[in-house]
């Protein structure tokens, strides 16, 4: 499993697509080193893993520019396809003229004032209440429009009336297969419940859902989230439960490009691929990340291999080890598991606290191009909204509660019924004939 790690593209709607974006050149540079880094490691990324604050000021048209970049430029360069795209949001990822509006300044208020011990029960009531959620998750309606082309869009667990009618939580999960056929289960997390021009380190809160993660056989998980512990009100049991049962914790916000190694887990932070240049240490990175199992005698071994990239004048060196190895290496014990056979079409179930969290594997390899609700919703999202309705409701996709859902909640909740319904491929034939009638790509 090789994945691109990176966090903190900044993209800023005054600057992207002007002749004059001070950052052209290092996207640049960052592209030319992915197609570098590739050949050197002989393989394709089988995904691009985003830590957060993929926006400057959480705009529409920041997002849109990110999008076509991650598209035409950064998984063509990685040999990965645009669905293989995980992202968590960050601080730059709420709509700045939203968290100034007086319902949120007095939601932060409210969750900042509470104590450390009482802020997940507090949090718990906010996300269960549907005006109260709204109010948490209203500044990234535009961050969310964008991390739905992926799943990974983030909500209330239930409406008022306790039934789960929005593909929304307020986490995003996936399974990728290990080559031992074994899962590796990546969590994404939201630390920006509450965000605004005060923030600081220990006032960001997380989901209490978070600390929650079970452990299970064959299973490895990979934790993603934008800001690290240190800047988490409520970060104790979130802490102590990935250090028990996370092996690999990823995090963006902090500009550094640090490997921290313990015994049980790896932390590993992105750098900032667009920092401030008024920084201090202004150092662009990223992250190539290659994670796999080995089986000897009845023994199995996870190895976790990273290449820190670091930008230096025009082009992306190599930041070593300790030991000045340009790899980073690092191997941990797992219990014993053996393969089961399992339909290939059949998503994955697991359980987070109370709620059951369906995932959905990926091949290995880039050699075919199958049908999934990843697929499906990319294609989803090529159309226009009145588009997107039209073929909701030729395929009878559409619900009588559907008119409480937003416009990318609706999109995804039609793909994944189409998915249950066993019309998945029915609903791609459809969307490949209204894409080439409307001239979509």
């Amino acid at each position: 499993m090789l994945l691109l790690h990176f966090s903190d593209i900044h993209f800023k709607h005054s600057e992207v697509g002007q002749p004059d974006d001070p950052n052209r050149a290092l996207r640049n540079d960052m592209v030319r080193d992915v197609k570098k880094m590739r050949e050197e490691i002989g393989r394709t990324a089988n995904g691009i893993l985003l830590t957060g604050d993929v926006a400057y000021a959480g705009k529409s048209t920041e997002y849109d520019f990110a999008y076509s970049w991650l598209e035409q430029e950064l998984c063509p360069a990685a040999g990965c396809r645009i669905e293989d795209v995980f992202v968590v949001p960050g601080n730059h990822d709420v709509d700045r003229s939203a968290e100034v509006g007086p319902a949120q300044m007095a939601a932060r208020a409210a969750l900042r004032q509470i104590n450390a011990n009482q802020a997940d029960d507090e949090i718990r009531k906010w996300l269960r209440d549907r005006t109260s959620a709204n109010v948490i998750f209203g500044p990234i309606d535009n961050y969310n429009r964008f991390a739905a082309k992926f799943l990974c869009s983030l909500g209330p667990y239930q409406d008022m009336e306790g039934e789960t009618k929005s593909p929304a939580r307020p986490f995003a999960s996936r399974d990728l297969k290990l080559n031992d056929g074994s899962s590796l289960r990546m969590w994404g997390f939201n630390t920006v419940l509450v965000c605004g021009a005060d923030d600081a380190e220990g006032r960001m809160l997380v989901d209490p859902a978070a600390s929650q993660i079970e452990t299970e056989d064959g299973v490895t998980h990979l934790v993603m989230c934008h800001h690290p512990f240190t800047w988490l009100k409520n970060k104790r049991a979130f802490e102590d439960r990935l250090n028990a049962v996370a092996k690999i914790h990823l995090f963006g916000h902090e500009h550094t490009r640090r490997i921290e190694e313990n015994r049980r887990y790896l932390r590993i932070r992105a750098g900032a691929l667009q920092p401030d240049r008024d920084e201090a240490d202004w150092k662009p990175g990223y992250n190539w990340i290659e994670i796999s199992v080995a089986k000897a005698q009845d023994k199995r071994k996870l190895t976790i291999r990273i290449w820190v990239r670091m930008h230096e004048v025009s082009q992306f060196i190599p930041v070593p080890d300790p030991d000045d190895k340009e790899i980073w290496e690092n191997t941990f014990d797992l219990p014993p598991w053996s393969a089961q056979v399992t339909p290939a079409t059949t998503p994955a179930e697991s359980k987070i606290g109370d709620a059951v969290v369906k995932t959905q594997e990926i091949p290995m390899t880039q050699s075919s191009t199958p049908i999934t609700i990843r697929s499906v919703t990319i294609k989803m999202f090529k159309l226009k909204e009145h588009e997107q309705r039209r073929v909701i409701s030729k395929m009878e996709l559409d619900r009588e509660g559907d008119r409480d859902l937003k416009d990318y909640e609706l999109a995804v909740s039609a793909v994944r019924r189409s998915r249950n319904e066993g019309s998945l491929e029915k609903l791609d034939a459809l969307l490949d004939e209204t894409l080439a009638a409307t001239g979509g790509d």
